[in-house]
């Protein structure tokens, strides 16, 4: 019976069973939930958990494609110090097409401007946003038609890119025809998008518009003596080195994965996010201390590999 109870001691004493002397359960193996955040280390060779500005554009709220749930996932989680809404906020001029999904995404922006936060929200208006000025007064945010920066030694400018759409001001009635097919391909595929990534890929009128795009910003970023050209617009996601600028298209939010500009101290990116990039799990703090060393480990190799 001796041997019994101190085989018992034992076990307890090594603190496997998660219970102290009297019966207990220790703290550190109380069960909580914790959130495991992307570090896009597959993007910059190394974890990143901080931008100094994220760039977003074409969220189309009051339309049924925007990823109203993913971007507030996105403006709850990702640390960022200026975030830049680069153009179509809203799908159209019409505010009774905002569910109450798409009020509690300016309802996020709102709780992002407020003081406390230390952290700033430029609005550059894009060819949809008929009532930019009324919605500055609602939110507290500044609206500009283009905006221009530093970071890293260089100049930003930040514009949405509509004025240098020339197809679409040209073929008014066709460009309509082509957002009703696009918007409907992603409407029958909303997950994984097939049929609108196809379009993209392999509709050279969509394509051409789209390097129009990207020369004319680049020759009025020239001008403007940026080093870096951003837009939106497009919804096509791009980043290009050409003739010593940097140009990049933060996409869309209608789509599935969504994606964004990152700005870290001395680096930048065009990448993707989906709310599954962040999962949540159920462990004690004594798991979640291996689990988080097992996730730098994993990093680190990704980062050699790269």
């Amino acid at each position: 019976m001796g041997k019994e109870i101190k085989i018992y001691d034992d076990i307890y004493e090594s603190g496997f069973l998660g219970f102290d002397e009297n019966g207990i359960l220790r703290t550190d193996f109380k069960m909580k939930e914790i959130k495991i955040l992307p570090n896009f280390t597959k993007y910059f060779g190394k974890p990143v958990d901080h931008f100094e500005n994220v760039i977003i554009s074409d969220i189309h709220l009051g339309s049924k494609l925007s990823q109203t749930e993913t971007l507030i996932t996105f403006l709850k989680n990702i640390s960022f110090e200026r975030l830049i809404i680069n153009g179509d906020v809203f799908d159209s001029i019409n505010m009774k097409r905002l569910s109450k999904q798409h009020w509690k995404v300016l309802s996020e922006l709102r709780k992002i401007t407020d003081k406390e936060n230390h952290r700033e929200v430029i609005w550059i208006r894009g060819n949809h946003d008929g009532f930019s000025d009324l919605l500055t007064q609602l939110l507290g945010i500044k609206v500009y038609n283009e905006y221009m920066f530093n970071w890293n030694n260089k100049k930003v400018l930040a514009l949405h890119g509509d004025v240098f759409d020339v197809f679409t001001s040209k073929h008014p009635i066709i460009s309509e025809v082509a957002d009703i097919i696009y918007k409907f391909a992603i409407y029958i595929d909303p997950v994984k998008n097939r049929i609108s990534k196809f379009l993209k890929r392999n509709t050279k009128a969509f394509l051409r518009n789209a390097q129009i795009v990207r020369e004319r910003s680049l020759a009025y970023g020239k001008h403007k003596n940026a080093d870096v050209v951003c837009c939106g617009h497009t919804h096509y996601p791009e980043m290009v080195q050409q003739n010593g600028m940097t140009y990049l298209n933060s996409g869309s939010w209608t789509t599935n994965p969504t994606s964004f500009i990152g700005f870290t101290k001395n680096d930048v990116k065009v990448m993707s996010f989906s709310k599954d990039d962040i999962f949540k799990i159920e462990t004690s703090q004594i798991d979640e201390n291996r689990f988080v060393k097992d996730i730098d480990l994993v990093d680190e190799k990704i980062a050699v590999l790269s």
